[in-house]
């Protein structure tokens, strides 16, 4: 009988190996997609679909610098959609997706192959979102570079977010309010001097592309004062040398950080701190690997101070900086409710990483808006001219006598952040399913979906700002809403408030540090233009109306990073693309 002999199975070939790996891959993508097919069709929003996964990282990785590409080449009916898969979308896209796939509703279900996703320009919507901290939570991204040195009000929900708002809200008072007026003018005082300082007397205007990165020092010092204490010169580079031990100062690892925020930033230490030399980037990196690991270092050290010098007072008194305040606020709760070392870390990093990106670049838009609305910065002189007469000195200037006149100065800030809003979307997510009621319906929303409130579109709704405070010599228009125009921000004579107070949930520039981005602006422009008048400057050849047109596409070429910011404008000086203003002495 002859034995029959069984050979083992041969082995799959690789190809085949590689292709099963790859259908099981993009079958996932399949499945998302379906399944946030069917969960859009539940939810009762209309739909959009987008076949493709807007939070893969190889698209959120190149999709925003090829956008300018994809928009030329792609037919517009493909383009249309997949702009509103890109990050950062909504400032390009504004009101449009709404407009042309909601049917005059203000909200959609993203249908893509990823997380389903949830878009809304909707106030009403938006106030549920946000009254509701338990439900619609921070979304877990964001400790990724956020939450790199402690936990904090940024990245925190439930009770944990409650107990560090109440005191963080208890914190930004008066004390700090005045703190932050009298640094901004020193600050600002000494840019203007900068800039005319290489020029002589008799000449009346200097050009300079350099303005830019003057203002971000003016924030930068601004928040070493307000937020550890530590007052910097604004002229001849910073006097402060990196202590012992350290071969960074404090404010030098806060702005490496910052501007690694989106990016580096999640690299482990080890992996910062030995960047092969040979690789492009090397050095950025391995000084964002010192940053790392010395901004908690400077930190616990700061803290400590404060402590010591809390201690050994008569009084106990904090200082008049958010981080003395900050400490003296959580030693005097009841016990459990102050901040943990880990949140005060956490909650100053916020305060300078925040507070430093959102008002340098909402002020490098009025700078270039100064010089495009020439018409309202003279509306702006002459309220400066009224509260700082010729004779005023830089003295003079009080915080409690000044600030509440600086009414169109106000105004000019909340328009520019109506247009240029530091944070284009606000983003929470659900972590079980949830029901939002609303004057349009009841809308149900699936659990461990993104949800987003569009600030951009939300600062566009006609039905909010279209014709509000016409002033003598303004007319209606049917796209009122789209000019730039901060005298609708001013009440008549006589009305109960000062400024436009628009309904809830339609004005979202940012919440965290709103009081004091108001004193910094205006004691900024205060003494900017009590010392000069910015104007743009012509190319060759360019007429005014071409300037002006030059001017708005600056502006428009703006990318959402930490916040939206102006591409090509900060560390430009050297470069043809640099944007040139020019400063005119009114001494």
């Amino acid at each position: 009988m002859t034995e029959l002999i069984l050979s083992p199975p041969a082995m799959p070939p690789l190809l085949t190996i590689a292709a099963g790996l790859v259908a099981a891959y993009c079958s996932t993508f399949v499945y998302c997609f379906f399944r946030n097919l069917v969960r859009a069709r539940k939810s009762g929003l209309p739909i959009v679909v987008v076949p493709c996964d807007q939070n893969h990282w190889t698209w959120m990785l190149f999709s925003v610098p090829l956008r300018p590409q994809l928009q030329k080449y792609l037919p517009k009916r493909i383009w249309n959609r997949l702009a509103l898969s890109i990050y950062g979308f909504e400032y390009h896209e504004r009101k449009r997706p709404f407009e042309q796939y909601c049917n005059g509703e203000k909200s959609y279900f993203h249908v893509g192959t990823g997380k389903s996703e949830i878009w809304t320009s909707d106030p009403e919507f938006a106030v549920e979102i946000l009254r509701r901290p338990r439900d619609f939570q921070q979304q877990r991204i964001a400790e990724l570079f956020i939450a790199r040195f402690g936990q904090n009000v940024l990245t925190s929900n439930a009770e944990r977010w409650a107990r560090q708002r109440k005191i963080i809200a208890g914190v930004i008072n008066e004390r700090i309010s005045k703190l932050v007026f009298y640094e901004s003018v020193r600050q600002a005082e000494g840019l203007v001097s900068e800039v005319f300082r290489a020029s002589s007397e008799s000449q009346q205007s200097v050009e300079t592309s350099q303005l830019f990165d003057m203002m971000k020092k003016v924030t930068i010092h601004v928040l070493s004062g307000a937020t550890m204490g530590s007052t910097l010169p604004f002229s001849g580079g910073s006097s402060e040398k990196p202590e012992p031990g350290y071969k960074l100062t404090y404010m030098e690892s806060v702005k490496l950080i910052i501007n690694a925020i989106t990016g580096p930033i999640i690299l482990p230490h080890w992996v910062l701190a030995n960047f092969p030399s040979f690789l492009p980037g090397h050095e950025n990196l391995n000084a964002l690997g010192y940053a790392v690991e010395e901004f908690p270092a400077h930190t616990h050290a700061k803290l400590e101070q404060e402590r010591k010098r809390a201690a050994a007072s008569k009084d106990g008194e904090a200082r008049g900086n958010i981080m003395s305040q900050l400490l003296q606020a959580s030693e005097d709760s009841e016990k459990g409710e102050g901040l943990t070392q880990e949140e005060m870390m956490g909650n100053l990093f916020v305060f300078s990483a925040a507070g430093f990106d959102t008002t340098a670049n909402t002020l490098s838009y009025a700078l270039v808006l100064l010089a495009r609305y020439p018409e309202w910065q003279q509306w702006l002189l002459e309220e400066v001219d009224t509260i700082l007469p010729a004779d005023f000195t830089a003295e003079q200037l009080d915080y409690s006598s000044v600030f509440p006149q600086a009414t169109r100065m106000l105004a000019f800030m909340f328009e520019v952040l109506r247009f240029w809003t530091p944070v284009v979307h606000l983003a929470k997510e659900t972590v079980v399913e949830q029901m939002i009621t609303t004057s349009h319906g009841d809308y149900w929303l699936p659990a461990n979906t993104a949800v987003y409130v569009n600030s951009i579109a939300v600062h566009l709704d006609p039905e909010v700002y279209r014709n509000i405070n016409l002033q003598d010599g303004e007319f209606p228009s049917d796209d009122d809403e789209n000019r730039f125009r901060p005298s609708r921000w001013v009440n008549p004579p006589g009305s109960q408030q000062i400024h436009f107070q628009p309904p809830k949930g339609t004005y979202l520039p940012w919440s965290a540090g709103m009081a004091m981005a108001k004193v910094e602006f205006s004691a900024v422009m205060l003494t900017l233009l009590r010392r000069s008048r910015l104007e743009a400057v012509s190319l060759k050849g360019e007429s005014r109306e071409q300037t002006d047109r030059r001017l708005d596409a600056r502006m428009r070429d703006s990318m959402s990073i930490l916040t939206l910011q102006m591409n090509n404008v900060y560390d430009m000086a050297d470069s043809e693309k640099a944007l040139k203003l020019r400063m005119v002495r009114r001494e």
